[in-house]
This record gives structure tokens, C-alpha cells and sequence, in this order.
């Protein structure tokens, strides 16, 4: 017989999540992955413990070859995921130039991945292959709580870069947010990632067997409270991101949509397939961004929510082999990020080419401004490494690299008097004056290549 007081649960646990208000009125309690059969003495003061293992004989988890197989996708997730990322931040670093506000946006996502391959994607699958925790108590409170902190702050710069874009192309004369508002944004999502997480890491604690055995869980006081933040974690981490997400893709899509058909003047049969490649291309790609973000994070999120509400769900033999399915599906957005919002970028393409010169085997477009030659009226731009389009460019600055130059002193639209807009190709033109400084303004903004930041021309003064 072995005596237990109110703090039964710390005697009882495994190293499976232990909810104390799962245990039926037989007396059976359930804990993740498998079942402690308890009979209750006359007294009631007391427990009789008939089987203190958990019942995990049939998960296919603890078979070796699932988890050698489990550990090189975890492996491979972590190298591509911290290299792409450490990537995307030096070059936004390295170069002024870059430091816009929709790169910055990129640089936090990058750096919130960052933490996501350091934290979750190693020590979860550590974790439940050892079968115990040996990171000491601190970490047990600080991992967990990092973890879900970076995954809020991954969801809502995705959505803070859906937001901004949509600004960009259904509102292309309004004036750009200002990088001290990116600034602002960017801390805000940090601190409220972390005020909303601290009640994880507050319930979290570490649990000993009766057999000695160390495993950090989640304590909560009540069910009811482990649900209601299961449920508030799944609304402002997913739902509410996903669903901003995609309306604001869906009107980006739909606006580009409708540029391209009301271009004037006549086409040729060859820009017109032109357009349609590229309307093609920008579509596939917005679908991507929202298809990618609800496929990487749904799965575990309803994992959890299920866990929430039907904690005899962890008995199954499956749960455990589900588990991990949808946590690599999430983890592996660490990987898609760098490439569908910096490499498809064609600002980030040129930089990451002069810092791994081997990326200029792949095509794309060349780093031709360091030539000092002006382009032509018509250039060949190839997209996607092998397919080429015709373009017609204004012999001017606007197919330069970024220049370090800082723009000129002005109150900005307020004092400018716009002039004149002009349609090219995939491409839209503001030209503003501005009588104080005496100088025209000259706004590019690129419809596709990831939406990349307008490139702003100052003319001398008139």
C-alpha cells in the first residue's frame, strides 16, 4: 500500500501528461499514452497501486526504426531551418539597404524560426525518447514556456506580413508604415507573446515517480482552466492569424487580378500569355503562403484541443506517432519561411548570391547593376531558373540594387502634389512633387516577387 496525501499527482505521475481532473469514479486515471489502475481503500486515505506502468507496449513509437526515422526528419529540419535563417538575418544585417520595413517583418519571422529549431525541434522528440527529464528544474519551466512563446510570435509576424502587403497593393499611394511603427509592431508582438504564454510556463512543473523517475508535465489547477487556455491559445495562435491571412492574400490576389486586366493599349499574343504566366505565378504563390500555414499548424493545434477536452485520446496507440506527424509538420514551416518570403524575393535573391556565390548556378537575375551600364528598354527576366519573359523597363534607375543613399529632408505626401501613375507591365509608378524640397518623387512598387518594398528614386531638384 502506499500512503498519498493532496499531492497524489506528483506520486503518481509518468512522464506522460498526468491530468488530475481525468481520473474516473472507479478510480482509473488517465494519462497520456496509457492508464494507472488505482483501488481505493475502505478509508479512503490511501491507494493501492496494481499497475504503475504505462501501457505503451503497442505504440508504434517505441518502435527503434520509427524513432531513427524520426530523428534525421528532425535533424534535417533543424540544419535547414537554422541555416535559412541565420541567412535571412545576416544579409538583412550586413546591408542598411535592406532594412525595410517588410524585411524587417521577415527578420523577426526568421529569428522567431530561430528559436523554434534551437528549443522545440531537438528536445521534444529528446524528450520522449529518453523517457525522462534530465534538464533540470529551471528549464522545465523556461523550455516550454520559449517554445510557445516563439510559435506566437512566428503566427503573428506571418500575419503582421500578410497585413502589410495587403496595404502595399490595395493601397499603393498611401503612405508606407514607418520603420519606427515596424519597430513598434515587431515589440509589441514580442511582449504580448509572452504575457499570453506565462500561464504554460507557470503550470508547468516537474513530477517524480514512484520509481524515482523525473518528468517535467503540465499541473493545472482545474480542468476548466486547462481548457479555457487550450482553447484561447488555439484562437489568437492559428484561427485568428489563418483567417487574416488569407483575406488579405485573397484581396491581393483579386486586386492583381483586376490591374492586369484593365492595362491599357494594345497586346501582342506574347504578352499577353506574358500576364497571364505572371498572374499565374503570383496566385500559385499567394496560395502557397496561406496553404502552407494552415497544413504546417493545423494538425497540432486540433491535436491539442482534442487533448484538452479528451484526455482518454492519449490512450490510443496512435496518439503518440500522430503527435509527432503534426509537430514535424510544424516545425518544418522553419524551412518553407526562408524561401516563400526571402528567396522568392528578388532583393534577398541578390544578396544571398554575393554572400554563397554557388546560388548563382540556380539562374535567376543576375546581379547586373554592378556593371554601372543603364538596362535597356527590353530585357529577358528569368523566373522560376528557367523561364523567360519579355519586359519593357523604363530606361532608368528602377532595375538598380538598393542605394545607400538616404532620401531627402521632406514633409512627405502631405506637401506633394501627385502627378502622374503609370501602369508597367507588373509594375506601378507614383510620381509626386514636392514643392519645399523642390524635387519629384518617384515610387516603384513591384506587384509581384514577394511584394518587395518600393524602391523610391529622388530626382535632383527641379
Amino acid at each position: 500500500m502506499l500512503s498519498t496525501d493532496s499531492n497524489f499527482e506528483a506520486t503518481v505521475a509518468t512522464k506522460y501528461e498526468y491530468d488530475p481532473s481525468a481520473m474516473s469514479h472507479n478510480g482509473t486515471a488517465y494519462l497520456g499514452g496509457g492508464v494507472i489502475i488505482l483501488t481505493k481503500t475502505l478509508t479512503g486515505e490511501s491507494y493501492e497501486i496494481i499497475d504503475d506502468k504505462v501501457n505503451r507496449t503497442s505504440d508504434i513509437i517505441d518502435l527503434k526504426i520509427v524513432q531513427i526515422a524520426f530523428s534525421i526528419l528532425y535533424a534535417i529540419i533543424f540544419i535547414l531551418g537554422v541555416f535559412g535563417n541565420v541567412l535571412v538575418c545576416y544579409v538583412v544585417f550586413r546591408n542598411r539597404a535592406m532594412q525595410t520595413v517588410t524585411n524587417l517583418f521577415i527578420t523577426n519571422l526568421a529569428l522567431s524560426d530561430i528559436l523554434l529549431c534551437l528549443l522545440a525541434v531537438p528536445l521534444t522528440p529528446m524528450y520522449t525518447f529518453l523517457g525522462r527529464w534530465v534538464f533540470g528544474r529551471l528549464l522545465c519551466h523556461l523550455m516550454p514556456y520559449a517554445q510557445g512563446t516563439s510559435i506566437y510570435i512566428s503566427t503573428l509576424t506571418l500575419t503582421s506580413i500578410a497585413i502589410d502587403r495587403f496595404f502595399v497593393i490595395i493601397y499603393p499611394f498611401h503612405p508606407r508604415m514607418k520603420l519606427n511603427t515596424c519597430v513598434f509592431i515587431i515589440i509589441f508582438i514580442w511582449v504580448f507573446s509572452l504575457v499570453v504564454t506565462c500561464p504554460y510556463g507557470l503550470f508547468m512543473g516537474i513530477q517524480i515517480t514512484n520509481q524515482s523517475q523525473t518528468y517535467c508535465e503540465e499541473s493545472w489547477p482545474s480542468d476548466k482552466s486547462r481548457r479555457i487556455f487550450g482553447v484561447s491559445t488555439f484562437v489568437l495562435q492559428f484561427l485568428v492569424p489563418f483567417l487574416v491571412i488569407a483575406i488579405c492574400y485573397t484581396c491581393v490576389s483579386i486586386r492583381l487580378n483586376d490591374r492586369a486586366r484593365s492595362k491599357p493599349g494594345a497586346k501582342t499574343t506574347r504578352r499577353e500569355e506574358a500576364d497571364r504566366d505572371r498572374k499565374k505565378r503570383t496566385n500559385r504563390m499567394l496560395i502557397s503562403m496561406v496553404a502552407i500555414f494552415g497544413i504546417s499548424w493545423l494538425p497540432i493545434n486540433l491535436i491539442n484541443i482534442f487533448n484538452d477536452f479528451y484526455a482518454s485520446m492519449t490512450e490510443c496507440s496512435y496518439y503518440l506517432i500522430s503527435f509527432f506527424l503534426a509537430h514535424s509538420m510544424a516545425m518544418a514551416s522553419t524551412c518553407y519561411n526562408p524561401f516563400l518570403y526571402a528567396w522568392l524575393n528578388e532583393n534577398f535573391r541578390k544578396e544571398f548570391k554575393q554572400v554563397l556565390p554557388f546560388f548563382e548556378s540556380t539562374g535567376g537575375v543576375r546581379n547586373s547593376y554592378h556593371s554601372g551600364r543603364m538596362p535597356t528598354h527590353k530585357t529577358d527576366k528569368i523566373c522560376n531558373g528557367n523561364e523567360t519573359i519579355q519586359e519593357t523597363l523604363l530606361a532608368s534607375s528602377f532595375n538598380r540594387g538598393p542605394s545607400l543613399k538616404q532620401p531627402l529632408e521632406g514633409n512627405g505626401k502631405k506637401d506633394g502634389v501627385e502627378v502622374e501613375n503609370i501602369l508597367l507591365e507588373d509594375k506601378t509608378i507614383s510620381a509626386s512633387f514636392h514643392p519645399k524640397s523642390e524635387s519629384l518623387n518617384l515610387q516603384l512598387i513591384d506587384e509581384e516577387s514577394q511584394f518587395s518594398e518600393p524602391k523610391d528614386s529622388k530626382l535632383p531638384p527641379i
